[in-house]
């Protein structure tokens, strides 16, 4: 039950992490060798399954990184098979209310903060209760991190009290989604939505919570770390192979037709 996150985060000043959707044990350990200290597994938007997501959690925690899991609702059928699995972080999507962030700690942590149910083979408390369940418990909660996307206007009103919900420690915000929701796109959308995240991002930090960000680049990335982000991710796994994959025989293409 090692808070693999917290001592990351206590090593480093920022943390760097890719959101995955086809992800194999290869990329993963590739993604080791290069550096990366999360690996953000999307349920979300991804054909993998649950099991899957479980084994790559394994994998991902044996190599010394922090596994993330994008869930796409606050059930208990996502978040107990997960979290018990060894999922570190549980990502809830476009949280709207206070209570959609407070039913999320219900599920993700055991009492006195959450409902969580206990297993006694859980890999999240390393299979083995101990002599002293209650300490166990409260090791496995503060080795485990809930996490909210804000995504919609109706979310950034709430901002201020989800913040508030003890046992959320992990903020960030999904741009596409929200401005799609609005019809809003390009430069509308950035001009629209640019200081709604810099608020949520800046109010993250002052609340004690972890800042996260999706960028496209270093120059983002820098100006949202003085806004007090503190780990961000750099893309996505299919993205990142569909152009390794047209650059390698496009260079061709180009010279030899």
């Amino acid at each position: 039950m090692v808070d693999r996150l917290n001592d990351l985060l206590n090593e480093r000043e920022f943390l760097y992490g890719m959101l995955c959707r086809d992800a194999t044990l290869v990329d993963v350990e590739l993604m080791a060798q290069a550096g990366y200290h999360i690996i953000w597994i999307d349920l979300e938007h991804s054909h993998q399954s649950t099991s899957e997501a479980l084994l790559l959690c394994r994998f991902i925690t044996h190599l010394g990184m922090v596994p993330l899991v994008r869930i796409l609702e606050p059930t208990r059928t996502h978040v107990q098979r997960l979290i018990d699995g060894g999922a570190q972080v549980i990502n809830l999507p476009d949280v709207r209310t206070v209570e959609q962030a407070t039913h999320f700690v219900e599920l993700g942590k055991y009492p006195p903060l959450g409902q969580r149910g206990v297993s006694s083979t859980s890999a999240s408390t390393d299979f083995n209760l101990g002599s002293n369940i209650g300490e166990t418990l409260k090791n496995a909660n503060e080795a485990s991190h809930l996490m909210v996307m804000f995504e919609s206007d109706e979310g950034y009103a709430a901002l201020d009290s989800i913040l508030a919900v003890d046992g959320i420690d992990l903020v960030t915000v999904g741009p596409m989604d929200w401005s799609v929701g609005l019809g809003t796109y390009g430069e509308d959308a950035k001009a629209y939505l640019n200081p709604k995240i810099n608020h949520i991002l800046t109010a993250t930090d002052q609340a004690g919570k972890i800042a996260t960000m999706t960028v496209p680049n270093v120059e983002q990335a820098r100006e949202y770390a003085e806004l007090g982000v503190r780990i961000f991710f750099l893309g996505v796994d299919v993205a990142m192979k569909r152009k390794n994959i047209s650059d390698a025989v496009g260079v061709f293409q180009a010279d030899l037709g």
